[in-house]
């Protein structure tokens, strides 16, 4: 493992997945709370288009990628608060647009297989020095507006009609979270890609909360499992040379149905006895 460390790239993957890992953990807290699943496969679809149209126009895919998330979020938003149609329909529309863009803009970039693979399915080894000043400052900086804001954000999650008569300003909270779970996507699509990327959004609470249930230990089981399927992934996808993205949420998916297993099979039990 001390060797494995010392390459440079790998030790960058190991950095950012532990990073992301957090991050992604403790948004995962409030996505489940807000039953906002499908808003984060809406989003992460909706970074590939984005990316797409960044490396065709040869600007920074990422910023473009952000921005674009961003206004596709906030829209998912908005809709899904003042629209007249249903929310599912209007995140599929989204998506789907995104998606056609994003194929349409790769196509007509010279030489985009590669770039088309790691887009989709992730590539933790491309992570770079910037990538983890970057991914450090964001997540420090969502952190801490959780950390000051935490009890507003979770009374808001919980009953936002009372949060409101209590003063709380709940469309700032709602549209900010929304925010952060966008650029938090476009950051983790060279984790797991932007097919993936909201599962390891949807995953680590979902986990954990077979485990436990109160909030504390939810973020902090959620934050030690996402940590610890994140390092088992890249280790097994760097020596078997699989899909870095892929291996990790297969594990995950893996040990989550493993869990829900044994509840159910010692449910059965305790119902037979």
């Amino acid at each position: 493992m001390t060797e494995f460390l010392e390459i440079p790239f790998l030790k960058n993957a190991v950095i950012g997945g532990i990073l992301l890992s957090i991050l992604l953990s403790v948004l995962s807290m409030f996505i489940n709370l807000k039953n906002w699943s499908f808003i984060t496969v809406g989003i992460s679809h909706a970074t590939f288009g984005g990316l797409a149209i960044g490396f065709y126009m040869s600007i920074s895919p990422t910023i473009v990628g952000t921005l674009f998330a961003i206004i596709v979020g906030l829209l998912i938003a908005y809709i899904s608060r003042h629209g007249k149609i249903h929310e599912d329909v209007s995140i599929g529309i989204l998506f789907s647009m995104s998606m056609a863009l994003g194929v349409i803009f790769i196509t007509l970039t010279p030489n985009y297989n590669t770039d088309l693979f790691t887009f989709l399915f992730g590539n933790i080894l491309t992570i770079t020095t910037e990538d983890i000043y970057v991914l450090t400052i964001f997540t420090i900086f969502t952190l801490s507006f959780i950390f000051f804001n935490f009890q507003k954000i979770m009374y808001c999650c919980f009953d936002e009609d009372v949060a409101y008569t209590s003063g709380i300003n709940t469309s700032f909270y709602y549209y900010f979270l929304i925010l952060l779970i966008a650029v938090a996507t476009v950051l983790s699509v060279k984790l797991v890609g932007v097919i993936l990327a909201s599962a390891m959004m949807i995953l680590p609470v979902a986990f954990a909360s077979q485990i436990v249930w109160h909030y504390k230990a939810l973020i902090s089981l959620s934050i030690f499992i996402s940590v610890l399927m994140v390092l088992i992934g890249i280790y097994i996808s760097y020596q078997l040379n699989l899909p870095s993205g892929a291996t990790i949420v297969f594990l995950y998916s893996l040990f989550f149905s493993i869990i829900v297993g044994i509840k159910t099979t010692l449910r059965k039990i305790n119902v037979l006895s």
